[in-house]
């Protein structure tokens, strides 16, 4: 990794469900801008691979299996992180449940409960974990990931869509409460992007794919990358004044009204 000016040089950033998809992305993005990075997912062996990919190119990397449904598991890891580095500048919440598909009619309340558990109540607990530590210490950004399912969806996504929604909430309220005490408080929705998740979708049916593309205007699906930058950003010392919002990183995707070329187009 080569040397230069790096915006978060000596700063701790936390992400949650860093063993995959657009966590792992982030985790690497902020190595590379010179944090050391706390990764959290309950897989240990992911994690592990994502700290050595990032040691092999110069980054600093701490992989902690931890539980984020679990109030205990997360203030251990905090117990470690404030061991280990005192500190804590960063949290970025990616941690997510399998999604719970099928009619809303037959969604069976574990199935419900599960991805709830995951998505918004291990986002709050993680949140509460690490905003404790950043108040004390009178400075944190904190970046919750929520979707585009809370501005647009398709059937069979209730669960997903209720536990995002509840993100744009959580955001907001943590926002007001903590904005006045030097932590700020965003998240980001994205769109379709190129995810292992997301690439089993368009797997399935060629037209998928097409139909997703079709309604974005920019003309292509996102990337971990399109996500990683924006987040960069929220989290960065620029960003002071930016706190409560919730950034859409999609294309176009959810202001588009058509579903293809327009007649008039091409």
């Amino acid at each position: 990794m080569e040397k230069r000016s790096r915006p978060f040089e000596d700063q701790v950033v936390l992400v949650s469900g860093a063993g995959r998809g657009i966590g792992k992305a982030t985790a690497a993005a902020f190595a590379n801008q010179g944090a050391t990075v706390v990764l959290v997912a309950r897989h240990p062996q992911e994690i592990q691979e994502v700290a050595r990919d990032i040691s092999e190119r110069g980054g600093m990397a701490a992989p902690m299996e931890a539980d984020v449904t679990s109030a205990d598991s997360l203030a251990k890891t905090m117990q470690e992180v404030s061991r280990l580095f005192s500190r804590l500048d960063v949290l970025v919440t990616c941690a997510a449940a399998e999604p719970a598909s099928g009619p809303s009619e037959n969604l069976s309340l574990k199935e419900w409960q599960r991805v709830i558990d995951v998505d918004l109540t291990g986002a709050f607990l993680t949140c509460q974990a690490a905003g404790g530590m950043m108040l004390a210490q009178g400075y944190g950004r904190i970046v919750n990931l929520a979707s585009f399912h809370v501005a647009a969806t398709y059937p069979q996504r209730a669960a997903y869509v209720a536990a995002k929604a509840g993100i744009v909430g959580l955001t907001q309220a943590l926002a007001v409460e903590w904005g006045g005490r030097g932590v700020t408080v965003n998240a980001i929705s994205p769109g379709p992007i190129l995810t292992p998740r997301t690439s089993w979708f368009l797997s399935r049916d060629p037209s998928n794919e097409q139909g997703m593309i079709g309604r974005t205007p920019t003309g292509r699906l996102g990337t971990v990358e399109d996500v990683t930058a924006p987040i960069l950003f929220l989290c960065s010392k620029e960003s002071r004044h930016v706190n409560g919002q919730t950034l859409t990183v999609d294309g176009g995707w959810t202001k588009n009204a058509w579903w293809g070329q327009h007649p008039w187009q091409g």
